[in-house]
């Protein structure tokens, strides 16, 4: 119970500062849906998804080494070590980040029209300088994380979240509604967030451009080398369908699905991002002192609750999801409701990858990663190819779901053949039927005013189904009798524990 218990600290800082962008996000979300038209609104989502994919480039997986050596390499009692640690990878984010943004403007530059539309280029050149940022910035970050300093990691996201919305949300209403403002607003904060971190670190004496060992950032390249796959692979898993509704569809009608898929992707991250950050580095520390034993029950315990929270948060997207993109996104984006009980499913299915994740990257299983999430890229865009011309949006919603689902059964399979999980598929059960009954019961229930809708029917349909969970699924009730009391006898929930050989 300690390391859960540590698990819900961290998770519960990450997810207070998670709130807080949340709320942010919910401020800017409304004022940019309604300051660009719908085609606008489209092109900023796709040229941020254009940029997403630069990024992993730039940043060349080292974020990950960041997390994986920090135990033996940063945290050394040996300051000359640590020091060597944190300025090899600081520098080597830093080239990597400048390279590629280099082979950008160039490949930018000198594309054909035919290629890359006039306006499209034009902000591809303006927002190059954000690949040498945003691949530096999740190295910076990263060594927050890794010292568990989660309040200082939530001070400056926040605070470069709350600059940037302030700043853009200011210019866009009071001098000119253009979306080069919005991209260099973002420019400008951002790049003064990275100067801040490294002149903290610099202070601390850590980075020191005299202590970059060049061998060493081999060895963190060559082990962060085949996750740039892997999150290759995942950006265009989650900006494929975008780039394919752009092509079939146009502007407009993509402005639509952005608009649903970023109301679906505050959900997810609500729930994935805070957990995905506490967990890493807890379940590393746990397989270095305890072993394979307790790693596998802490995995397994964290991944049924998780379950029985994303099982309650689809039973209020259900509920609530037409309302939400009024409150959110104003009526004109009203028929994008329809879409997000499917983007929402999909990505709460994708969130379980960090679970199954587990046992590929304690056993240093990075190419096999690569490969499920690209097995699943091709399907994505397959389905969409074939959905699209034909079902329209919903088919790209609907080639989302399957193709998340598809990852995760994939990864499920590979995963537990190194490390078993012990899921209770009865008490999974019991949450679809507390899911059911609460969804039953407050679907009746209709309130005068959108806002009002989501806040009473989606706190009711929590409540109700919190009740019902805690009464009917064993694991839960044992999770909560231990955490009250760890010295008591465990019980054993029903559970069947799935094993590939």
């Amino acid at each position: 119970m300690t390391e859960l218990k540590t698990l819900f600290r961290h998770a519960s800082h990450y997810l207070g500062g998670r709130v807080c962008l949340m709320l942010l996000g919910f401020a800017s979300f409304p004022v940019f849906t309604r300051v660009f038209s719908v085609s606008d609104y489209g092109a900023m989502s796709l040229v941020l998804k254009v940029l997403l994919l630069l990024t992993v480039l730039g940043k060349f997986g080292l974020q990950n080494s960041v997390q994986r050596f920090y135990a033996e390499e940063g945290a050394s009692a040996d300051h000359a070590v640590s020091r060597r640690y944190y300025s090899t990878l600081f520098f080597g984010a830093l080239a990597t980040g400048a390279v590629f943004a280099g082979l950008f403007v160039v490949g930018t530059e000198f594309a054909p029209a035919s290629l890359v539309e006039a306006r499209f280029k034009h902000l591809f050149l303006l927002v190059a300088v954000l690949i040498v940022v945003r691949s530096l910035q999740p190295t910076l970050i990263g060594f927050l994380r890794a010292e568990g300093k989660t309040k200082t990691y939530n001070a400056v996201e926040i605070a470069v979240k709350a600059a940037t919305v302030l700043l853009a949300c200011t210019l866009l209403l009071l001098w000119r509604r253009d979306l080069n403002v919005f991209f260099g607003s973002v420019i400008a904060v951002e790049v003064a967030g990275v100067l801040a971190l490294a002149l903290y670190l610099r202070r601390r004496g850590l980075i020191d451009f005299h202590a970059v060992d060049w061998s060493y950032f081999r060895k963190a390249a060559v082990f962060a080398f085949p996750l740039i796959g892997y999150e290759l692979a995942s950006v265009v898993l989650d900006s494929g369908d975008r780039l394919l509704v752009q092509h079939y569809m146009g502007s407009e009608p993509l402005g639509y699905y952005s608009a649903a898929y970023n109301v679906s992707t505050y959900v997810e991250e609500a729930l994935m991002v805070p957990i995905n950050l506490a967990l890493f580095p807890i379940y590393m520390k746990l397989w270095v002192e305890k072993g394979k034993q307790e790693t596998q029950s802490f995995l397994g315990r964290s991944l049924n609750g998780f379950l029985a929270l994303a099982v309650g948060v689809t039973c209020v997207v259900l509920l609530t999801s037409r309302d939400v993109i009024v409150v959110l996104a104003s009526s004109k984006f009203q028929d994008a409701y329809r879409l997000l009980p499917l983007l929402v499913i999909g990505l709460l299915i994708y969130a379980i990858h960090i679970f199954l994740n587990a046992a590929l990257l304690i056993y240093k299983k990075t190419a096999a990663m690569t490969r499920l999430v690209i097995y699943a890229c091709a399907v994505n865009i397959l389905l969409n190819m074939a959905l699209i011309p034909r079902m329209g949006l919903q088919g790209a919603a609907i080639a989302t779901l399957a193709s998340y689902l598809f990852m995760v059964l994939l990864m499920g399979v590979v995963s537990f053949r190194l490390m078993p999980l012990q899921l209770s598929y009865s008490g999974f059960a019991f949450n679809l039927l507390a899911g059911g009954i609460a969804f039953g019961v407050v679907r009746l229930m209709q309130f005068q005013h959108a806002w009002l809708n989501v806040l009473m029917k989606g706190s009711l349909a929590l409540a109700i189904y919190a009740a019902l969970v805690c009464l009917m699924n064993p694991a839960v009730r044992s999770l909560i009798l231990n955490w009250r009391n760890p010295s008591a006898p465990k019980a054993e929930p029903a559970r069947v524990e799935l094993v590939v050989n």
